[in-house]
């Protein structure tokens, strides 16, 4: 079927298919075929859902194509449906038409914005629930006329998108829609159908806007593939299943192609497919047959199929648990570590699991399980990647008003929200450029009256950036580095890990924008991966480790809030299932599921697990967990526990 799918010449065509099937490798062949029938590489699109598979995607396709061919594959354009957007609001004609900058915001400039939002005077609990819904409403691509937001919703909007254009900034939300709305306008013509053939992964992934931009940018072909139990949540993400459903109902002569089976470990597949008969899953996409994939040479001792492990706290777990990993890739002749991912359910997890496979001897990305810019802008010490950050964006555009905006908030209990607002309502009345009135107003001798509201205050923070930039910009690589203060911060490690040392501010803020936005793995064969559940689509690994599969991690406390009702509580059961279902399915060949039975209660308190019940062990306030319900939903198809000191026993290691 693949090779048919590959050499498939139609204008449209869906794939589906269960678990590990084969989609992406579908698509992978589909690819090489086009490369090795003549077809020109930049004329390919391949949409993803993220970086990760966007990174597995393009190994994928070297290893298809003939060595005389490789070079080709690096000229096809794989990436997100966002980055696709993003590249088409880019051009200058859609610029012009849309009077905008698709320059978007991260989470941290992101709070600032939604800072500034508040001066409007709602309530910020009202505040964000409007701007949920306007988010909602540009990713499901309703007609504007349509969306009866209601007078304060509408205010809203148009105040942020006055902002934004001032700024020269863009919401994620906004880009699909915004770039669908140019490619279906006389200004857009140009611009649509800009590649040959669009192959879109998991299309269940992207919402509706982003659906419609990756079919107006296919001029001879579109194929999708997905399956709707692997849609995978991401907060904002607003994915659109239905378009995925119903993409035969609502086209004519679209070639729906089937794929039977899967290709994998039996029990794996058995497993993820008995959950895809609970809550809302939908149970015709169960593969049934499986294909075993035969290992690696060097790694056929190692154990296969699932186990599931039980140990007594969450400290004997991590220590137990890289033991026993320790001691897999110590019986492998060529050990390949990145062939090996360790599945977290939340940043603090991926800290500690880290921190003690580090102590192991191993090397370890946990770029799958990235934070964010974290800290109080309020408090410049406790901010300290989100304050490098900013002076590496001045540094390499010091003109650029997000990072002045950042630069002008930092240590005020309201991030001088005021000040800024009204230094944009100066700009527009005194017809400058916001960088202008900022220089303006940051070069002014004031007498006794200021152009607007505590404009002193943004005059003095001018003054300080500019001391920072005649200082600093001339510096390069470790200099760089130093100078903006992002020596030993975490958020920083990826970089500075891949610096050659001569590197610019415009260089070095390109690397750690994607490393924050768009994070990949290093390429070292020899690192092991830790990542979240919803970051895995699009991958594959020879052997996984699930830790801390507990209710109140896998799946979230939410799944169990008595206050929330029974539709709220499905809703997220539902998500959460579908995600750790499609996290699972990617492993090939070795699943370890790893939970404990107890753990500190203030401990429990701060990362949400869900508590049976609580007792006093030894002088401590213990909370009693269990193992998480979707080992029980598996029934039959979930292992036989067993206990974790039985296991060290067994290799030899307690």
């Amino acid at each position: 079927m693949i090779d048919t799918i590959a050499a498939f010449d139609g204008r449209l065509a869906k794939v589906e298919g269960a678990e590990r099937s084969g989609k992406t490798q579908a698509l992978v062949a589909r690819c090489a075929h086009l490369i090795q029938n003549g077809e020109a590489p930049a004329s390919i699109l391949v949409a993803v859902t993220n970086a990760f598979a966007a990174q597995a995607f393009r190994k994928r396709l070297r290893r298809a194509l003939p060595a005389n061919l490789i070079g080709a594959a690096l000229s096809v354009r794989v990436c997100t449906a966002l980055d696709a957007a993003v590249s088409v609001l880019g051009e200058p004609a859609a610029r012009e038409a849309t009077g905008r900058v698709p320059r978007i915001l991260n989470s941290a400039e992101y709070n600032f914005f939604l800072e500034d939002l508040k001066t409007i005077g709602e309530h910020p609990r009202k505040l964000r629930s409007m701007l949920g819904f306007l988010d909602r409403k540009m990713a499901g691509y309703e007609p504007r006329g349509e969306w009866n937001a209601g007078t304060a919703a509408d205010n809203l909007l148009a105040y942020a998108t006055r902002i934004l254009k001032l700024r020269g900034a863009m919401l994620a939300g906004e880009a699909p829609m915004l770039a669908a709305d140019f490619l279906k306008s006389d200004a857009g013509e140009s611009a649509r159908g800009s590649f040959a053939y669009v192959l879109a992964d998991d299309f269940q992934n992207f919402s509706h806007a982003e659906q419609t931009v990756l079919c107006l940018l296919a001029d001879k072909q579109i194929m999708v593939t997905g399956n709707p139990n692997q849609m995978m949540s991401k907060r904002g993400n607003h994915p659109y299943i239905e378009g995925f459903l119903k993409f035969e109902a609502v086209r004519r002569d679209v070639e729906v192609f089937h794929l039977q089976g899967a290709f994998g470990n039996p029990q794996i597949i058995a497993l993820a497919d008995a959950l895809c008969t609970e809550g809302d899953m939908d149970s015709a996409y169960i593969a049934g047959n499986v294909t075993s994939i035969e290992r690696a040479a060097g790694a056929e001792g190692l154990p296969q199929g699932v186990q599931s492990i039980k140990w007594n706290t969450p400290e004997d777990e991590l220590n137990g648990l890289t033991k026993y990993l320790r001691k897999l890739m110590d019986g492998q002749e060529d050990a390949r570590e990145a062939n090996t991912c360790v599945v977290v359910p939340n940043r603090r997890w991926a800290v500690m699991v880290e921190k003690m496979l580090r102590r192991r001897g191993f090397n370890v990305s946990a770029a799958g399980a990235a934070g964010t810019l974290a800290g109080d802008p309020r408090d410049s010490t406790r901010s300290r990647a989100l304050v490098a950050y900013t002076k590496l964006g001045l540094l390499a555009d010091p003109t650029d008003m997000i990072a002045w905006r950042s630069w002008c908030g930092f240590d005020n209990a309201l991030t001088n929200s005021d000040a800024w607002m009204g230094l944009q309502d100066f700009a527009e009345a005194e017809g400058l450029t916001l960088y202008q009135a900022l220089q303006q107003v940051g070069n002014a001798g004031f007498g006794a009256k200021e152009p607007f509201l505590r404009a002193r205050t943004l005059a003095e923070k001018w003054r300080s950036g500019q001391d920072f930039l005649e200082k600093n910009a001339t510096r390069r690589g470790f200099g760089l580095m130093k100078a903006i203060g992002a020596e030993g911060i975490s958020e920083f490690e990826a970089v500075a890990a891949d610096m050659v040392g001569d590197e610019t501010a415009k260089t070095l803020l390109e690397l750690e924008q994607a490393a924050i936005s768009d994070p990949v793995w290093t390429e070292d064969p020899h690192v092991v991966h830790i990542c979240l559940p919803q970051n895995l689509c699009g991958t594959e690994y020879d052997n996984m480790f699930v830790v801390g599969c507990i209710d109140g991690f896998f799946p979230q406390r939410n799944a169990f809030e008595v206050i929330s009702t029974d539709g709220e509580r499905n809703r997220i059961m539902d998500s959460e299932r579908r995600d750790f279902m499609g996290g699972v399915a990617k492993a090939k060949h070795l699943l370890v599921l790893s939970h404990f039975s107890k753990a500190e209660l203030e401990l429990a308190e701060r990362t949400k697990m869900q508590v049976v019940r609580v007792k006093s062990e030894n002088g401590k306030r213990m909370a009693i967990v269990r193992p998480s319900c979707f080992l029980s939903e598996a029934g039959d198809a979930a292992p036989t526990t067993m206990g974790g000191q039985a296991l060290l026993a067994e290799y030899g290691l307690n």
